[in-house]
């Protein structure tokens, strides 16, 4: 059985379907990405799986439980965290403080301040700087330490790369293999098609709410996702 399945979702924001059966399946230890371009749905599918946004058909289920009815702070407290784009940090909170707020679920593991600052030497560095004073960078970081601190089996990445500098952005999917070598499964939303590919195991291409392309990463041909990612499918 897989950590989590997603079977046929469907979503909608007000009279706007955005998602149209999407299907996917999440191993233990596996980073799965999706990508797509702006408006394909990628947000709003872990929206769904986090509980922010109701699936209006379809099932999910995590460790083999029904999350139709389970609200978001008690997904997370069944091992499930969101980084959501925009990062979300408290601004007038210092780097150890927000840290703190993210391990109010309590669940056991191996992230504690301790391995948080092993994993991202930047951040140690910065440890009683408040939130308003970190650059993009570590404002990244610190949002998936601060999930990171809720010990998820399921970590959600939203735009793990967007508006970072390149340097950044190798640090932060450096510190991938870390993570998933705790058993920690990655749902990594990003539009870098090539950096997606590099740091995932699997992937799925959106495109208008639906999965037109998906496969092991390794295995999956770049011209058939660029066609598949642009909606080119069929065209000469």
């Amino acid at each position: 059985m897989s950590l989590l399945e997603v079977n046929n979702i469907e979503a909608r924001y007000g009279d706007l379907k955005a998602l149209f059966g999407i299907s996917l399946a999440i191993n233990p230890g596996e980073v799965h990405s999706v990508i797509g371009a702006n408006g394909a749905g990628k947000s709003t599918l872990l929206k769904v799986i986090a509980g922010t946004l109701p699936a209006t058909a379809g099932s999910l289920t995590f460790h083999g439980q029904d999350l139709a009815h389970l609200s978001a702070y008690k997904r997370v407290r069944a091992g499930i965290s969101l980084v959501p784009e925009g990062r979300r940090i408290f601004s007038s909170l210092t780097v150890e403080e927000n840290l703190k707020v993210g391990s109010y679920s309590r669940r056991k593991g191996h992230w504690n301040l301790n391995n948080i600052r092993d994993l991202y030497p930047l951040l140690a560095e910065r440890w009683d700087r408040i939130g308003f004073h970190c650059s993009g960078g570590e404002l990244q970081m610190l949002a998936i330490a601060r999930a990171l601190m809720a010990n998820p089996d399921l970590l959600l990445i939203d735009e793990a790369s967007l508006g970072l500098a390149p340097v950044v952005v190798a640090q932060v999917y450096a510190s991938l293999p870390h993570i998933t070598s705790q058993g920690t499964a990655v749902l990594l939303v990003e539009q870098d098609m090539q950096q997606a590919l590099r740091a995932s195991t699997h992937t799925s291409v959106l495109l208008e709410g639906k999965v037109v392309l998906e496969g092991s990463s390794s295995a999956l041909n770049k011209d058939e996702i660029k066609r598949a990612y642009f909606g080119m499918e069929g065209r000469a």
